[in-house]
């Protein structure tokens, strides 16, 4: 069906109805209000900006679909090219700062609050999330999406076949989440280490984005003729012409949404640094408070009771207690040179405690 040419008028009126992603975003929204209704009557608070930014992302999952974005998909390549572009990059940011990851940790832990300790929390995480969320594989993935979509013959299949084509729009969130959960989504925070890697890859990423649009916008020949060729919808621009504008479009979205991508990376980055400055101060009071507790009330060897620590007593001088030493931090911190290490010195963790713990 054409439904004429895309202007401002058609543009606001044109809607149809896609059944997956129809039932993709009432099953998504209906399992995110339940799971915030749960946390809620367990006592746990949560953010009103995580619940409005989730659904956010559903509405545009709705409006790249059923809107004129997914009207005009098929009879417009720079039209098909923004669909791809808000189902890869724009709405997975949405969803991830709703924090579905969290949210679910929450439901099962009865709503208690998410441990503070990075490490812990990592541990926790089924392998599949630990994989997915490692530093590189979100902007990886992101690059070989998009060389998918564009330049592979997946792209005359999914303009070809509905099954495929739906299939696609799957893909791209998935990707996109993958990219988007762990700066977003407090349930998938990397170490400081991991961000300082993300970062410098998201930069090596900003310059590769570029590539795709540019060898698209300057791609002399059709890609899809078998479709694009045949399609004569008798008005917009000519095939290989609205290629070039979809190059165009794809080079946009690929620099500018790395952008935030590298903002709330950076602005997650502190946050975890000062996370284990946090956690290394609250273990060191805790190694340093086990020797006073441990000497608190008794003499040291050869001093009197006499309530003089040092130097002089009544009969001459006394022995002054022996310092008591303790390792440096970054030995017991399995986060620095790893957990077999750390147990060599005394490193531990208690179950049911969560973060690392001092000498035993």
């Amino acid at each position: 069906m054409n439904p004429g040419p895309l202007t401002t008028a058609s543009a606001l009126t044109s809607w149809q109805v896609d059944a997956p992603a129809l039932v993709l975003v009432v099953l998504a929204g209906a399992g995110y209000l339940v799971g915030v209704r749960a946390v809620r009557r367990a006592g746990t608070a949560w953010s009103p900006l995580r619940s409005t930014a989730f659904l956010s992302g559903l509405v545009l999952v709705i409006a790249s679909t059923c809107w004129f974005v997914g009207v005009y998909a098929h009879l417009l390549f720079w039209v098909f090219t923004l669909q791809v572009c808000l189902l890869l990059l724009v709405a997975p940011l949405l969803l991830g700062v709703g924090a579905p990851v969290a949210l679910v940790a929450a439901v099962r832990g009865r709503g208690a609050p998410v441990d503070d300790d990075d490490e812990s929390r990592e541990s926790r995480r089924p392998r599949v999330l630990r994989v997915l969320g490692a530093p590189g594989v979100g902007p990886l993935l992101l690059i070989l999406v998009t060389v998918l979509v564009f330049f592979t013959p997946l792209l005359g299949a999914a303009l070809r076949h509905p099954p495929v084509f739906h299939s696609v729009h799957l893909m791209l969130l998935a990707a996109g989440l993958v990219l988007a959960l762990p700066v977003t989504d407090e349930a998938m925070t990397l170490s400081s280490l991991g961000y300082a890697a993300l970062i410098g890859l998201g930069f090596l990423e900003f310059l590769l984005d570029a590539i795709p649009g540019i060898a698209l916008r300057l791609h002399g020949s059709l890609l899809a003729p078998e479709y694009w060729s045949v399609l004569h919808r008798g008005w917009g621009p000519a095939p290989l012409d609205d290629q070039h504008l979809a190059g165009g479009m794809l080079w946009f979205f690929g620099e500018a949404g790395d952008l935030p991508f590298l903002v709330i990376a950076m602005i997650a980055w502190i946050r975890a640094d000062a996370r284990e400055a946090d956690r290394i101060d609250r273990a060191l009071d805790l190694v340093s408070a086990e020797p006073a507790s441990a000497t608190a009330g008794t003499p040291a060897a050869g001093t009197p009771a006499t309530g003089i620590p040092s130097g002089e007593g009544d009969d001459g001088p006394v022995a002054t207690a022996a310092p008591v030493l303790a390792r440096p931090w970054w030995e017991t911190d399995a986060g620095v040179f790893g957990e077999e290490r750390a147990r060599r010195y005394g490193w531990t963790t208690r179950e049911g405690q969560g973060g690392v713990q001092g000498p035993s």
